[in-house]
């Protein structure tokens, strides 16, 4: 994979050793990254994306036959925030060199031990510690005089696009010198360009000034060979002594393989040979034939917002993957909802218009578990296991008349009929709107889903409507009536899907990622997750209800580092939330605005983009809902509640003074005057209008365009895209592609996820004890009440709604929320 770079120590007499580096040829100091920066430079190690390792032998046989063998290895792995690490070896083994006396120089080698670390996915600087070893060759031999020495080099890398990068490198900053070792102290800068952004081809250009007084220049290229691996060439040029060696070799790749070797020949008519093999965690992209596989996915828990997408993201990048023949998806929990199964949906399509065969395997399947999967090429059941496809029902709870009962009485004022969240806190069951629009979501749903099933069971509308009512199924009432192709073992099913394939068995978490082929300069799309209720602050995670809080100054900060990185082509505005604070959403729908306008912003509404949800999306450029997303809901509420009849049952007594007739208006001890009612009333119809210019301005509408939809009510997402509400029907990868297209991005253009996903033990621990899905989703103890469309936690909707009313200082605020409860089918 590499040969020595030759120190030219004298005319017609050129000696390798330690301090040159052992690189392959076209390796320049602004093209390298991993375990091959780690000796040509060691900023490099942190831009890799997974570790690798390299060995490389050379031998030189220069006139008069003396020779000289040199064996360098290193290993390089990335690290958490944007640290690398690499260790290495080097050893040298001369018979006898044509240097001054042609004394033999001993042996020598050293350990190396690089660190590097980025400052982002374009900027890095490194260094490396050199600890040398060496014996032989006589008293005061070279090799003598080096033992026991350090030497530091130090490096920077920058990758400002995907077309071009710079490098520098300082070696022997501290250290030994010594010529007839090739070790002086110098500076090499380069330039490194890939004229058509990706590794089919790269050029190299360095320039060395050694302490010594050289300079060398050093021309490097790397060709992709396709289905073959990569073809390197290089030449050097010492202009201090007029002399110039060139090399080429050929690296052949196989999968997360390579091995390697060329030769050189010198202008003092020496030559040499390299031979060398690596081994990466990606494997590369461009590659022998390798043998084709079947991945089998497994999702062991319900996926929240944030692990659906990275699942989403994983079956695109297979249906890029050659290597793929196709994949099995296994889903032991609910995929999340409808939403998020009309997403897998997608994604198998994706795969299947690509040439991949696509299979799915079930055990007890909800129906939306068994809908992401009814367009497969072949779905299977477990003997034991079945589909509970039995209709679709409605649940919501009614906390006024037990709150009466407390002596607590809540008091709202809202704008729209249909803004029914305070509903749960007032009533003791719907109100006549909400009712309506309640039985218009589950007609819709009905549709949908019926007009779904036709399609991917070849089934007509009556059937398909019988088949959603008429279960749950048994396997084999599953398979008598059309809903599954075999009842047979998950074992089974596999090894017979891959031997259809002719291809072998991986589980996706041992299948590793392609190498990307561009570098991390190039421009990526950003995700920005709007997650959970809308509030002002920081976002944060209230992991043992599930619940998330996405901050709005959070975001904002995530949305302006979007829109200002250079690196940033485009944005998806991933929204998976029912609203919240009508503040928090006003300062992040300015946000977006201000983003859109300086790269495209594409909005990608998950299970539900409700309220303050549909308020930040409407900024965007285009919007993109899955059929069945909630949405909508475009209206305010504010209120608060009034304990005074509570702590009277307790005896405990309140006692106020207040300058100003207002002055007490938000106290939780009294309900709110008919004076005050009417001013808030007067206040959140401002905060009403608002909302309407926001999305009129968004959708290109007039605010009488939007109030004619609004008014709180709420809609999935076929029929909002009916209304104009929202531009295309499809789920995160249709967002994606038109991102992608609206950006001038390529479609294999990286992704990154923005603001970072909170942690922390609190967290873990509360996974431990509610079987939290990663990234978010339902507690084990609300399985049963798994929700179609919004993926369960019926039993803790009313929860989370007070708590993100409390959670900010405890005071009333205006709201623009939808209720958490949902559609759902068992």
């Amino acid at each position: 994979m590499g040969f020595a770079l030759a120190a030219m120590a004298a005319r017609g007499a050129q000696a390798q050793g330690l301090g040159d580096e052992v690189v392959a040829p076209g390796a320049t100091v602004a093209a390298v990254q991993g375990a091959e920066a780690a000796r040509a430079n060691p900023a490099g190690i942190g831009l890799g994306r997974s570790w690798s390792a390299r060995i490389t032998h050379t031998e030189e046989v220069a006139r008069g036959g003396t020779a000289l063998n040199n064996t360098a290895a290193a290993w390089a792995t990335p690290l958490p925030f944007g640290f690398g690490f690499s260790v290495g070896a080097s050893f040298a083994r001369p018979d006898a060199l044509a240097v001054g006396s042609r004394a033999s120089l001993g042996l020598w080698g050293s350990v190396d031990l690089g660190l590097a670390w980025s400052l982002d996915s374009r900027l890095s600087v490194g260094i490396r510690t050199r600890v040398f070893a060496g014996t032989g060759g006589g008293p005061g031999s070279a090799a003598e005089t080096v033992d026991g020495r350090v030497a530091v080099d130090a490096g920077a890398l920058w990758r400002p696009s995907a077309y071009g990068a710079f490098g520098v490198v300082a070696r022997g900053v501290t250290g030994p010198q010594n010529l007839a070792l090739g070790l002086d102290r110098s500076v090499v800068a380069g330039v490194a360009v890939r004229p058509v952004g990706t590794d089919a081809w790269t050029l190299g250009l360095d320039g060395s000034w050694a302490q010594q007084g050289n300079f060398q220049a050093r021309a490097g290229t790397r060709l992709a060979v396709p289905h073959l691996g990569y073809l390197r060439a290089e030449g050097v040029w010492d202009f201090g002594i007029d002399a110039w060696r060139a090399g080429v070799g050929l690296e052949v790749v196989w999968g997360r393989y390579s091995a390697g070797g060329g030769g050189f020949l010198r202008s003092d008519d020496a030559a040499g040979w390299y031979a060398s093999a690596g081994i990466d965690g990606d494997r590369g992209a461009v590659s022998l034939p390798t043998p084709g596989v079947a991945v089998t996915v497994t999702m062991n828990s319900s996926p929240g917002a944030r692990s659906m997408v990275r699942l989403l993201l994983r079956l695109e990048r297979y249906s890029r993957d050659p290597s793929v023949r196709g994949v099995i998806f296994a889903p032991r929990a609910e995929v999340g909802g409808l939403a998020h199964a009309e997403e897998l949906r997608e994604a198998f399509a994706l795969l299947r218009r690509r040439g991949k065969r696509v299979a799915c395997h079930l055990t007890d399947a909800s129906a939306s578990t068994w809908y992401a999967c009814a367009g497969v090429d072949r779905v299977s059941v477990d003997p034991a296991g079945g589909v509970r496809l039995q209709g679709l029902r409605a649940m919501r709870y009614f906390l006024g008349p037990a709150l009466w009962a407390l002596g607590v009485r809540t008091d709202f004022v809202r704008i729209g009929d249909w803004k029914s969240a305070p509903e749960q806190l007032t009533r003791a069951a719907s109100s006549g709107p909400a009712r309506e629009q309640e039985e218009q979501i589950l007609d819709d749903t009905l549709d949908g889903l019926a007009a779904g099933i036709g399609a991917s069971r070849s089934l007509g509308a009556s059937e398909s409507r019988a088949l959603v009512t008429a279960g749950p199924y048994t396997a084999r009432e599953a398979r008598s009536r059309g809903m599954v192709d075999a009842v047979v073992t998950r074992e089974s099913a596999e090894r017979s899907f891959a031997n259809g394939l002719g291809a072998g068995r991986v589980e996706a978490e041992d299948y590793g990622p392609q190498r990307s082929r561009r570098w991390s300069g190039g421009r990526s799309v950003a995700i920005i997750h709007v997650d959970g209720d809308i509030v002002e602050g920081e976002s944060q995670e209230i992991p043992v209800v599930g619940m998330r809080l996405a901050g709005e100054r959070t975001l904002v900060e995530a949305i302006e580092a979007a829109a200002a990185s250079p690196r940033v082509g485009a944005i998806v505005l991933r929204v998976d939330s029912p609203g919240g604070s009508a503040l928090a959403s006003d300062l992040i729908w300015r946000a977006v605005a201000l983003a859109n306008r300086r790269k495209p912003v594409v909005a990608s509404f998950g299970r539900v983009a409700a309220s303050g949800g549909y308020y930040i999306g409407a900024a965007a450029r285009e919007i993109v809902a899955d059929p069945s997303t909630l949405t909508g809901s475009i209206g305010i509420f504010y209120g608060k509640a009034d304990v005074a009849g509570l702590l009277s049952r307790l005896h405990v007594g309140v006692e106020l003074s207040r300058r100003g007739e207002r002055a007490d208006m938000d106290s939780l001890f009294r309900p709110y005057t008919p004076e005050e009612r009417r001013f808030l009333a007067t206040k959140i119809g401002e905060f009403y209008g608002l909302f309407l210019q926001r999305v009129a301005t968004g959708r290109r509408r007039t605010t009488a365009q939007i109030d004619a939809v609004g008014e709180g009510r709420v809609f999935l997402g076929a029929r909002a895209h009916s209304l104009g509400l929202v531009d295309r029907e499809g789920g995160l990868l249709t967002a994606l592609r038109r991102a992608r297209a609206l950006g001038g991005l390529g479609e294999d253009s990286d992704v990154i996820e923005l603001p970072a996903e909170s942690g922390g033990l609190l967290r873990t621990i509360a996974q431990l004890l509610v079987s939290d899905a990663p990234g978010g989703g339902a507690p084990s103890a609300a399985d049963s009440l798994v929700s179609m469309l919004l993926g369960g936690q019926e039993s803790l909707a009313v929860l989370r709604w007070m708590l993100t009313v409390t959670s900010r200082s405890g005071a009333p605020m205006a709201m623009v929320e939808w209720p958490l409860a949902g559609v759902a089918g068992e």
